[in-house]
């Protein structure tokens, strides 16, 4: 078998290179050899390969360094360099504030799914105390059904009777109590304050039929108190006891025994 070395003419390739080779300085070039040739025994191993990649970068970048010092040339970017951006102000600061408002609404949206759960576990806890309250209810239920059953089989009725007292009394008993009143209301208060304390108001001072039937409180001066009297209402008291006129059957009684 021929080896492919046979076919390549070395000589001739020498002579083309120095025909076309060109002696300039390295800096305009900036070719770099490395020292060893890269040898790696699996080139199927991902990580050996790369690794070797990397030493001869590495080796190229530190000759390189050395060669641009050597020519005199400056490469590092002094201190007070200044270079125009290629984006506006303006318009690095809208894209800053469109990032920011994207920020906001993201922890927004996270807020709000936050409180959604919270919510969805404050409405679980209800559903499952409800739940409790009616199974808790139901069971109570079932036990006074069977105790009522056995009961059945008693025939006095009055411990039956008894029973059933007894057993609305514990549901009674049972049931939530509602608080008792203490007091008014503040705003029942505060309109008694501001408009009374309520009854009627209209025809307040209209005539009744005992007032009208009283003819001697309204004028007798005694009891006037426009007149410095007594009062109308201790005149009628004494009225009342004071003794009264008898009737015509007893006043003729009265005359024929005399």
């Amino acid at each position: 078998m021929v080896s492919p070395n046979n076919y390549i003419n070395k000589s001739a390739l020498k002579r083309s290179y120095n025909e076309i080779k060109i002696d300039a300085p390295w800096i305009e070039t900036q070719v770099i050899t490395s020292s060893e040739p890269v040898s790696i025994k699996d080139i199927d191993n991902d990580i050996e390969r790369e690794l070797a990649f990397y030493k001869q970068a590495l080796e190229g970048a530190i000759e390189g360094r050395k060669n641009v010092i050597a020519s005199g040339v400056s490469f590092s970017r002094p201190d007070d360099y200044f270079a125009e951006m290629v984006k506006s102000d303006v318009h690095m600061t809208r894209i800053r504030q469109k990032l920011v408002n994207e920020e906001q609404s993201i922890k927004a949206s996270e807020e709000a799914r936050r409180l959604r759960e919270l919510k969805k576990f404050g409405k679980k806890i209800q559903v499952e105390k409800i739940q409790e309250r009616q199974k808790k209810k139901k069971e109570e239920l079932e036990k006074i059904k069977v105790m009522k059953k056995k009961r059945k089989g008693i025939e006095d009725t009055a411990l039956d009777d008894d029973f059933e007292i007894a057993l609305e009394q514990a549901a009674a008993d049972d049931r939530p109590k509602k608080k008792q009143k203490t007091g008014k209301n503040a705003k029942r208060v505060n309109k008694d304050a501001r408009y009374g304390f309520g009854g009627k108001k209209r025809y307040a001072k209209s005539n009744t039929a005992d007032s009208s039937a009283d003819f001697l409180s309204q004028f007798d001066s005694k009891n006037d108190k426009s007149f410095g009297g007594r009062k109308a209402s201790t005149a009628n008291k004494k009225r009342k006891f004071t003794k009264k006129r008898p009737g015509k059957t007893r006043r003729k009684s009265a005359r024929n025994k005399k």
